[in-house]
This record gives C-alpha cells, sequence and structure tokens, in this order.
C-alpha cells in the first residue's frame, strides 16, 4: 500500500467523518422540531440546548483541529477519539431525551442508552492514552496499567450488553420511560479507576509539562467527574459531556498553542541543522578542475530528520589528497554541530600534514572525549591518497567498509580492520593500512543510509544489493557511480520513506 493511498484514504476519512457530523447536528434540530418544545417540560428543553450547543462546538473543534494536524502532531488521533466519542455521547443523550416518555420508540431507548453508557469508560479510556502522549511518559508500569485497562475495558462493556438483561444500571418501562438501576453508580467505577490512574500519572510526571498544562489535564478529570457525580444525586439533567466538550475546547486552545511554539522552535532548529549540514560539505564540481589525475564526485540525500553524516576531502598539499566519510550519532542540532566540530579537527590535523589516518584519528578522538559531555560519537573512515604513486593509506573507526575496484575486478567490500567509534573513550589506538590504486581503480565510500535503506515490508537494500548497483557499471564515472547506487535504492524501497541519510562518495584514480 503505497504512501499516496493511505494519505487518500485518511483524506477521505477526514470528510466523511465532518460530513457525518454536520449531518447529526442537522437531524438533531429536525428531530426536536418535529418533537415540539411545547410538548416537552423544561428540563428536557434544557438538555436538548446543551446536547446541540455541545455538538456545533465539537463539529467546530474537530474541523479546526484537522486544519491544524501538524501542530497537534502525535497528540491528534487520541484526541480526535476523545472528540468523537463526547460528539457521540451528545447526540444519542439528545435523542433519549426525546424518545422517553414514548412507547413505540421504547428499543431506540434502550439502544441509545446503551451506547451512551458504553461511551463513558471509553473515553476514559483514550483520555489516558492521550494523556501518556502528551507527557512523553512510555515507563514499563504504564504498560502494565495500560493492559489491565483494556481488559478491564472490555469487562466494562460487556457489562452495558449485560444490563439489557439485568436492568442493574438502567431500565425502560413498557410506557417508554427512563429510569436508573439500583446499580447506576457502578456504571461510573472503570471511569473513576482510569481517572485516578491517570491523576497520578500526570502527578508523578508533572516535570514533563509546564503548570499550565497540567492544570488544563486534570481539569478534563475534575470537572466531567463532578458532572457525572452532580447527576447521580440530581436526576433530570445530562450535562457531562457537554462539560467534556466545552473542556475539550479549552484543552485543545491552550495545549495546541504550546504544541505549536513548540514545533516552530523544532522546526526552526531542524532548519538550522539542514543549513549547517548542507554549507559544511563540499558540493561544488568538477572538484578540482586543474588535477587530471583522479576524479570524484559526493552527495548527501537527506533524509526529514536531520542527521549527522557528512564526507569531506581537501588537497594537503599537492600530492596528497584525504578523503573522510563520517556518520555522527544522533539527530537534529546537537548531531549537526558534533559534525562541524568533528570535521574542524579532521581537517585542521590532516593539513598539519606528516601525520597518517590512524594517529590523525587518535588525536581528534582524544580532544573529542575531553569535553563530550553528551557522550555522542562519530564513525569514520579516514584515507590520504597519495597522487603520484596511488597508494592509498587509510584508517576506519568503527565507520562501514569500502568498497573497491582494483584491476580488472568489478567493486568488492573491502574488509578493513574497524578500531572503535571516535569519541567513544580516550586513548585507543587506531591501525593504517594500505591500498595500492592503479589508472581505472576506484574507491567507493558510504553511510550506513545506503545498505539499511528499508521497504514498505521492513527489508533492507543491504551490501550485496549495493555492490550490484556499483557494478551495473563499474568504470563509469564518479558521479555516474552514485546515480546507479542512488538508483538502485529507489528501485528497491519504491514509495516508503526514507529514515536516514543517504551519503556517498567515489573516487576514480586515473595516474600520474
Amino acid at each position: 500500500m503505497n504512501k499516496g493511498f493511505i494519505e487518500r484514504r485518511q483524506r477521505g476519512l477526514v470528510i466523511g467523518t465532518s460530513f457525518i457530523y454536520l449531518g447529526l447536528i442537522i437531524l438533531s434540530i429536525y428531530l426536536v422540531w418535529i418533537r415540539k418544545l411545547a410538548n416537552l417540560h423544561d428540563t428536557y428543553i434544557i438538555n436538548l440546548g446543551v446536547d446541540i450547543f455541545g455538538m456545533i462546538v465539537g463539529y467546530l473543534l474537530f474541523t479546526s483541529s484537522v486544519i491544524d494536524i501538524q501542530k497537534t502532531g502525535a497528540n491528534h488521533r487520541n484526541f480526535l477519539y476523545l472528540l468523537n466519542i463526547a460528539f457521540v455521547a451528545l447526540f444519542v443523550d439528545l435523542v433519549a431525551w426525546l424518545v422517553d416518555g414514548l412507547p413505540n420508540m421504547r428499543i431506540v431507548n434502550i439502544i441509545d442508552n446503551t451506547i451512551y453508557y458504553a461511551c463513558m469508560p471509553v473515553a476514559a479510556y483514550f483520555f489516558w492514552l492521550y494523556v501518556k502522549n502528551v507527557m512523553r511518559v512510555e515507563t514499563k508500569l504504564g504498560k502494565i496499567i495500560g493492559t489491565i485497562m483494556q481488559y478491564f475495558l472490555i469487562v466494562a462493556l460487556i457489562s452495558r450488553v449485560v444490563n439489557l438483561f439485568t436492568g442493574m444500571f438502567f431500565t425502560v418501562d413498557e410506557a417508554g420511560v427512563y429510569s436508573r438501576g439500583p446499580l447506576y453508580p457502578a456504571s461510573m467505577l472503570y471511569a473513576y479507576f482510569t481517572t485516578t490512574a491517570t491523576i497520578i500519572l500526570i502527578i508523578r510526571h508533572r516535570k514533563n509539562l509546564a503548570t499550565y498544562q497540567v492544570v488544563i489535564l486534570i481539569l478534563y478529570m475534575i470537572l466531567p467527574t463532578a458532572a457525572g457525580v452532580f447527576t447521580t444525586k440530581v436526576y433530570g439533567l445530562s450535562i457531562s459531556y457537554a462539560v467534556v466538550m466545552a473542556i475539550l475546547l479549552f484543552m485543545y486552545c491552550v495545549l495546541n498553542i504550546s504544541q505549536g511554539r513548540e514545533k516552530a522552535v523544532v522546526d526552526k532548529e531542524l532548519s538550522m541543522a539542514t543549513a549547517i549540514q548542507e554549507n559544511s560539505i563540499p558540493h561544488i564540481y568538477p572538484a578540482f578542475p586543474e588535477r587530471n589525475e583522479f576524479d570524484l564526485y559526493g552527495r548527501m540525500d537527506p533524509a526529514k530528520e536531520v542527521g549527522g553524516d557528512f564526507y569531506d576531502y581537501f588537497l594537503i598539499d599537492d600530492d596528497h589528497l584525504a578523503l573522510v566519510m563520517a556518520d555522527v550519532s544522533g539527530k537534529g542540532v546537537p548531531a549537526a554541530l558534533f559534525m562541524m566540530a568533528s570535521k574542524i579537527m579532521i581537517g585542521n590535523l590532516s593539513k598539519i600534514g606528516k601525520m597518517d589516518p590512524a594517529e590523525i584519528l587518535e588525536k581528534v578522538n582524544n580532544q573529542i572525549c575531553e569535553g563530550n559531555s553528551q557522550e555522542m560519537f562519530v564513525t569514520v573512515w579516514l584515507g590520504i591518497l597519495e597522487i603520484s604513486t596511488g597508494k592509498l593509506t587509510a584508517a576506519n573507526a568503527g565507520h562501514e567498509y569500502p568498497a573497491v575496484k582494483l584491476g580488472d575486478k568489478g567493486f568488492e567490500l573491502y574488509k578493513d580492520k574497524h578500531g572503535l567509534v571516535v569519541g567513544g573513550m580516550s586513548g585507543i589506538k587506531y591501525t593504517d593500512y594500505e591500498v595500492y590504486l592503479k589508472p581505472g581503480d576506484a574507491i567507493f565510500l558510504y553511510t550506513d543510509g545506503v545498505p539499511e535503506a528499508t521497504d514498505a515490508s521492513e527489508k533492507l537494500f543491504g551490501t550485496e544489493r549495493m555492490i550490484e548497483a556499483l557494478n551495473k557499471d563499474p568504470n563509469a564515472s564518479p558521479e555516474e557511480v552514485l546515480e546507479n547506487v542512488r538508483a538502485g535504492v529507489d528501485a528497491f524501497v519504491k514509495n516508503a520513506e526514507q529514515f536516514d541519510d543517504l551519503t556517498m562518495l567515489c573516487l576514480k584514480y586515473r595516474g600520474a
């Protein structure tokens, strides 16, 4: 199932739900009109007015939240579930008041009130999920409590069905008149249990949110619960879900503004990180138009979430060319800044000269470990090509194996010796190795975003497919080699989303 189809289906679902909302509001007004207000008790009229007003608020809130989906983010789905449940409860409550006391509508009254009673535990469960998402809580205890809630939710819903035969929560007599059963308060036990667990969750993790956000979440539980307790004492009013809708409106307005601000800050940071990342790597080709001894080309196709991949190349002197391929741990601005620091250190030490790659990596590693409070690290492949002879001296700090093309053979993985990642531990020694390139030979460097590209079924592109793509035309120019690999990745992943940067660099040696 491709991404476009999923988006169209979701768009259709949203539009369909919006029409259902609007249709139920119109139907409610029509039902009230044909029932005639003059024939209804004043209390009934108050409840009907409250229900219709709450439904209108729900429709406007649904429309606003869908339009504002980019700001509500991950909490959008559970918020819409809460909104839909409250809307359904208001509609069935309105119908229940309209058919109450009509003998020929007794079955409708029973079904209607059964749905109304089922809405309460379902709403309580989804509010628990909503709070977990808002507060970004994922603990083992929370998962256990969530599982218990799921089982008890099933029990609570089954009890609503059992009520049809026992009348323990409510009954509708032959005259079509609704009345509460002896165990009516017990129908709210699940909601009370879930509300208590949610309050404990909020109290334990209150530091995850601002004070005003915590207050709003608690208000959602306190006010509807108070309204529910009030209606158990005073029959004739059903305002619980009208209160829920009002709190949802307030919760949406305030929490959404804060979430929107947070997202704006994150977007700005990611934009900065993207700029840092893109501007720090070379992207002007041909890179050294005056040099005919070699040809090289690099590219980085960033994913949506900014990572820390980078490549670099520079002349140390007239006869030595440095090649760097690296991948920083983490994402966003921290990774981009760490990337810049690593790139500058490697470049500065390399340009001093008279140091092999292993020695350069050792010094960079010690410098990074001195102030690495965030415990970040970077995998690095560093090579120095002696242009006049084709001797390539390299060292690998936990990076991917390079692929080399030597002689008449195609590209093959060169399984060099890996050292520890840079930034992992001070005092680490790295090992140099040498590869002798002859005219026509080439080396391909990359980050893990290439072999770990995944299709819709979570299968990896892998190094074997990468080598096949390289050998589609192993004698091609570096730019064409990278295009072949990218085409191979695209053909494999198809419409699956790219989750990591695809960073590649290819050098072809022509000889002195």
